[in-house]
């Protein structure tokens, strides 16, 4: 018993660090937050859009890239995400086998809850420099050719919107909202990767600092 009360501590000093939020990023005061985010539930998947005007300047360039008001990211499976017929099957190797993954980005030029009226939507203040740090997480993942380029991978699942190829890869635990978690984690936002594995888990945590646009 006595071996356990360290692991205990530290476990603990570890899920509180990652629950509290990050203070230099993301301050008590709203007015020091001006750029909005939102959380998109599609029911099984949770996307993350933020205003492009905050975030543009660092992502990479290429034809394809989506320009809006604001841009939505998601990131899974390379077959199961890019295919809107996609079976049980290909749900279930994207489960249970390592895949190479892609990362999916949507341009939007009207409100978000509009756009996704069918969707669960959570709006969320963050700072300027949490805006970087978010699009900085989000450049890292593209995965580049032998250029340095990143790579058209699929049209997208909206007018508006493609996939590219991306870093890592897919399979449980390491699902699409642990991945949208980690990427709001970067701007400061209290919220736990590990225990982001299903959408409820994502909204859940959003909503505790996050405002209710819409529940569906």
């Amino acid at each position: 018993m006595k071996r356990l009360i360290p692991i205990l501590i530290l476990t603990a000093i570890f899920f509180t660090g990652c629950l509290s939020p990050v203070t230099e990023l993301y301050p008590e005061d709203e007015e020091l937050r001006p750029i909005e985010m939102y959380l998109v539930s599609h029911g099984w998947h949770v996307g993350i859009a933020v205003e492009s005007s905050a975030i543009e300047h660092k992502l990479p360039e290429h034809e394809r890239m989506p320009s809006a008001q604001y841009l939505k990211f998601g990131w899974g499976d390379g077959r199961y995400y890019t295919d809107s017929d996609a079976g049980f099957w290909l749900l279930l190797r994207a489960a249970m086998l390592p895949t190479r993954s892609v990362i999916h980005i949507v341009g939007i030029d009207m409100p978000i809850d509009r756009y996704f009226s069918a969707s669960d939507v959570i709006k969320i203040k963050i700072s300027e420099e949490g805006a970087d740090h978010f699009a900085e997480f989000v450049r890292d993942r593209f995965r580049l050719d032998d250029d340095g380029e990143v790579v058209f991978a699929a049209d997208g699942l909206y007018s508006n919107s493609a996939f590219f190829n991306a870093t890592g890869r897919y399979y449980l635990p390491k699902t699409s909202n642990t991945w949208t978690a980690r990427a709001l984690r970067q701007t400061g936002y209290p919220i736990t990767p590990i225990y982001s594995l299903t959408s409820g888990n994502v909204i859940q945590q959003a909503r505790k600092d996050g405002e209710v646009i819409q529940l569906r």
